[in-house]
């Protein structure tokens, strides 16, 4: 199921601020040349809270709120497309049909021409993190498909890893059998063929085959994040304490930052690590213990160096070149 929602945003869904206003959307930073992609909490009237996206660049933040109707579901990975022309996002309403049940879909929007497009139909916050290719013509994400005519619960409804192709609106499942963390962070490869993605209780890092569903073990980790100049697959150690690097074929894995040898109080990293377009930095959240307050740090993988980009601010969530 396709469906376009063109409307005109009204000023308070679609904020251009320019660069010396960027202190009012508390917690976030720009890089040169640059888009970043955040999601953050904004009450919209006063008591009352709504997910919003952020895409922050030198020349500006794009708000971008859910379409009447829908809202935004928080707690997993969503994606800036290259160019910083596109977000997506899972978002939620209810069954025109039966109004006491809810669904999902998943929403495209365009930063050009300020349109949504939703696709699909799920079973209610069961569309996972998703990630677009890289040359941003397909989404790759895990959901539950809802089956409108059978009134059970959706918990006996197989998850499937899902492609998305944009132009044509089509969703193809992968063909591969096994369990899938859906809201941990995935990736694509630079060439399209292959998907890092999370087993779910398992906590191991797995290379999926696009094409034919074949899988394989590379590592135990979290939230898979794959480089773009394809060396490295960056992932969360089982705790949450160290970020580290591993080849796609599964060999040399390494640390390259440790949270439990730095001495600022306790802290995990969450929702995997972000790949700098040129693929030689890294944008971490930190999480400080149970406050949810998160900082955002940058790794420089050459020098080791860690410079700390924001404090208790929103999740970073995609780093991308800015379309010129």
């Amino acid at each position: 199921m396709r469906n376009r929602l063109p409307f005109a945003l009204p000023l308070a869904a679609l904020l251009m601020l320019p660069c010396a206003s960027q202190e009012r959307v508390k917690g976030t930073f720009t890089m040169p040349d640059s888009a970043l992609l955040f999601e953050t909490s904004e009450t919209t009237p006063p008591n009352s809270s709504d997910e919003v996206l952020l895409v922050v660049s030198t020349t500006g933040t794009v708000v971008v709120h859910s379409p009447p109707g829908l809202w935004g579901q928080g707690g997993r990975v969503t994606g800036l497309a290259p160019g910083a022309d596109r977000v997506t996002w899972s978002l939620g309403l209810h069954d025109a049909s039966e109004p006491t049940r809810l669904r999902s879909v998943l929403g495209v929007y365009s930063l050009l021409d300020k349109t949504w497009t939703t696709y699909g139909d799920f079973c209610a916050g069961d569309i996972g993190s998703q990630v677009f290719s890289s040359d941003g013509s397909k989404i790759a994400f895990a959901a539950r498909p809802r089956f409108a005519s059978v009134h059970s619960p959706c918990d006996n409804n197989p998850e499937l890893l899902q492609i998305l192709d944009i132009a044509t609106g089509k969703l193809t499942p992968v063909p591969y059998n096994g369990e899938v963390s859906e809201f941990a962070r995935l990736s694509w490869s630079p060439d399209g063929k292959y998907l890092a993605v999370q087993i779910g209780a398992l906590k191991q890092i797995i290379v999926i085959d696009v094409g034919s569903g074949s899988a394989r073990i590379i590592g135990e980790g979290l939230n898979p994040s794959w480089s773009p100049k394809d060396d490295w697959i960056a992932f969360e150690d089982y705790e949450g304490f160290k970020c580290m690097l591993i080849h796609p074929d599964g060999t040399g894995a390494k640390v390259v930052l440790d949270l439990g040898k730095r001495f600022h109080g306790y802290r995990t990293f969450l929702q995997g690590a972000v790949w700098s377009p040129d693929g030689q930095k890294l944008l971490l959240n930190e999480q400080k213990g149970d406050s949810g307050g998160i900082d955002v740090t940058m790794l420089d993988l050459a020098s080791g160096k860690v410079t700390t980009k924001c404090r208790n601010g929103p999740a970073v969530l995609g780093w991308v070149n800015e379309k010129r």
